[in-house]
């Protein structure tokens, strides 16, 4: 599974008891529309891990795009806006962030932990800011030294990072980063065990421009996969 140029990503919670409703109709419609758009390479659907407690948003998808990022948005707003996708009412717009971003490492993979397709490992999805002023000191850190960290946890199979970017159609986005991390679903229990153990420790030292305030991760599962053609 190769990387991409550009991520978009909507962290999302369907209005109260509207979720099967909800994953229907962006299985059956949605995920297919978005990933027909020029530039796509691959979107998953998907649902938080469970066990995790009090998420933030339960679905989330992932869209991996190659060319701009900006330009594959504009698309998606025109086709979404033009009458040709069936929509929804299902969504809590309250509870809805959709954030476009530009790669800022490659897809990085473990050397400890063998490639598995996508229907095989959870997204663990870590969004983030530095402290102010502290950006080239955070992205050093986190691509040279936290990424490597990570992905040597066994069950850790592969990350990449993406730095997000404004569009006008879209507020501000509360993070100024992602990264998506790979993490094998048959080893997942024992690889966040063993992350969260090394932790803050010699072995995964965390870096003081990281913002502690504004901060959100956790692991969700694909609940539908579409590879553009």
């Amino acid at each position: 599974m190769a990387g991409a140029d550009a991520l978009l990503l909507v962290m999302q919670t369907p209005k109260e008891g509207r979720a099967k409703d909800h994953e229907d109709w962006y299985l059956t419609h949605h995920l297919p529309d978005v990933c027909g758009v020029p530039g796509s390479i691959r979107g998953e659907f998907t649902g938080v891990a469970p066990g995790t407690e009090e998420p933030q948003w339960t679905h989330a998808a992932a869209y991996w795009i190659e060319g701009s990022p900006v330009s594959y948005l504009d698309e998606v707003f025109r086709r979404a806006g033009s009458g040709q996708w069936q929509l929804t009412d299902t969504l809590d717009p309250e509870k809805t962030t959709m954030m476009i971003g530009e790669a800022i490492t490659p897809r990085m993979k473990s050397a400890v932990t063998a490639d598995v397709p996508p229907e095989e490992r959870l997204l663990y999805i870590v969004l983030s800011n530095s402290t102010p002023g502290d950006d080239d000191e955070f992205n050093a850190w986190y691509t040279g030294t936290h990424i490597p960290d990570v992905i040597s946890v066994p069950g850790f199979v592969a990350a990449q990072r993406f730095r997000f970017v404004g569009h006008p159609a879209l507020k501000p986005a509360p993070f100024g980063y992602a990264a998506l991390y790979e993490v094998k679903k048959d080893r997942a229990a024992e690889a966040f065990a063993d992350l969260m153990s090394r932790a803050g420790t010699p072995r995964m030292v965390v870096s003081e421009t990281l913002a502690q305030d504004v901060l959100h991760a956790a692991a969700f599962e694909p609940l539908g996969i579409h590879v553009a053609a």
